[in-house]
């Protein structure tokens, strides 16, 4: 085997490389699935020595990835984001009797193309296109892929056709536009956006996202288990995230199953995955296969939200195709899903602004709302390490900023104003959240 090769996962048929891949419309050629994982030939026991290193970026892993030419790199040094420790989170563990538990999140935000968790996969998928000479390409998107493609992309010559739903953030219609690439605003919801992007690249023979099981993604994205495993020297104990299509649960459950074999200490951290109640098909199916005892088929038994009424566009996905997948996942290794109000993720997104003085966006309000809320029900246990992967700042939704306001008064004299006190304003922002 060379460096790496593609495995169908339906049919174990394998595919030599991406030039390839790429060349059979990204499917088996055998039984059409669109689902196939890379195997590497790398001695994994240099896993040990780059996790020694201090990465500018997630290509400090090159050898474990699927590109050959590190000429075709495509980076603005995302995936090397420092794990920062929450001690508030913390204390509030404390107060709910969860006892020396340590809190760390991942602070996608902090990449550095366009400041989402989607810039590992768009540079992946650029530097990919680079390497095996493609000149056009389509997506659907919410927001944030759409914005880190199109960024990314363009840094690579690339052409590209994005569509995005009618509830898109204008703000990322501007930016994507701006790099030179074409937007096509979608008359309808995401479903929608994602059967018009289909049918142009099937008029215009052009390549186009396989989703969330798109190998491109999940190799790109799961070297954040490697990090995790550089910083904390270990797996953590339970992992935390907002989810609408779920790449993040499929990268995470591919890196361990690859990485176990050659270290047999790692442990599986309990995945617990956040929906909004505007937006919770995945919940909704879980709910239904707790309460009737996992049947038979469990997995596909959801519901489709057709045009969800969420704010937090980035997680409405009504019809998420990966659920048969993420629900295996979730029952093998005793994970939950978490229903939170929408309505309280700005006092969720208040107080970390007072704590940490950072601003987040609404999507990881929702992670940090479901973190709470995992608190409160005890799905954690005492002297655990918890992981929360938080997914976006407010750069990728700057009109979110102006539901943050506090505590601002209107005044015409002096008289109206009176002397503000810190610990009053602490206790008014976790009396919203408690």
């Amino acid at each position: 085997m060379q460096k790496y090769q593609l495995k169908c996962v339906d049919c174990g048929h394998v595919t030599p490389d991406f030039a390839t891949w790429l060349g059979q419309n990204q499917e088996c050629p055998v039984c059409h699935s669109k689902h196939a994982e890379i195997e590497y030939s790398a001695d994994y026991s240099r896993l040990k020595e780059l996790m020694k290193g201090q990465p500018e970026s997630f290509w400090h892993y090159f050898e474990f990835l699927p590109l050959t030419d590190k000429n075709n790199i495509v980076s603005y040094k995302e995936g090397a984001i420092p794990l920062e420790r929450w001690g508030f989170l913390e204390d509030y563990a404390r107060e709910n009797g969860i006892q020396n538990c340590q809190i760390y999140v991942y602070r996608n935000d902090m990449n550095g193309g366009t400041n989402t968790f989607k810039d590992i996969a768009a540079s992946m998928a650029a530097s990919i296109f680079k390497e095996n000479h493609v000149e056009n390409y389509c997506i659907a998107s919410t927001g944030n892929t759409a914005t880190a493609y199109g960024k990314y992309l363009a840094m690579a010559g690339i052409s590209a056709a994005i569509f995005m739903p009618d509830n898109a953030i204008a703000s990322s219609i501007a930016e994507i536009s701006s790099y030179g690439q074409k937007v096509y605003h979608v008359k309808g919801d995401y479903s929608k956006a994602k059967a018009v992007a289909a049918d142009y690249a099937k008029k215009y023979h052009i390549l186009t996202s396989a989703g969330n099981i798109d190998p491109i993604r999940v190799e790109s994205k799961r070297t954040m288990v490697f990090e995790w495993l550089r910083m904390l020297g270990k797996m953590p104990d339970v992992y935390v995230q907002a989810v609408s299509g779920g790449t993040g649960p499929l990268a995470l459950d591919k890196a361990y199953r690859e990485l176990k074999p050659h270290f047999p200490e790692l442990t599986y951290p309990r995945p617990l995955l956040i929906q909004t109640d505007k937006c919770d098909p995945m919940v909704q199916g879980w709910e239904k296969a707790v309460k009737n005892g996992f049947p038979e088929g469990y997995e596909k038994d959801y519901p489709v939200i057709q045009n969800p009424q969420t704010k937090v566009s980035i997680l409405g996905t009504g019809n998420p195709g990966t659920y048969p997948k993420i629900a295996k996942i979730m029952r093998a290794h005793n994970g939950n899903f978490l229903r939170v109000k929408e309505d309280g993720i700005a006092d969720v997104a208040r107080l970390v602004a007072f704590e940490r003085k950072t601003h987040i966006g609404p999507a990881s309000a929702v992670c940090i709302s479901g973190l709470l809320e995992a608190i409160r029900k005890h799905e954690i246990q005492d002297g655990q390490t918890v992981l929360v992967n938080m997914g976006e700042g407010i750069k990728r939704a700057p009109e979110f900023l102006d539901e943050l306001r506090h505590d601002c008064s209107v005044v015409s004299s002096v008289e109206e104003c009176t002397v503000p006190n810190l610990s009053d304003t602490r206790k008014k922002l976790w009396d919203a959240v408690r």
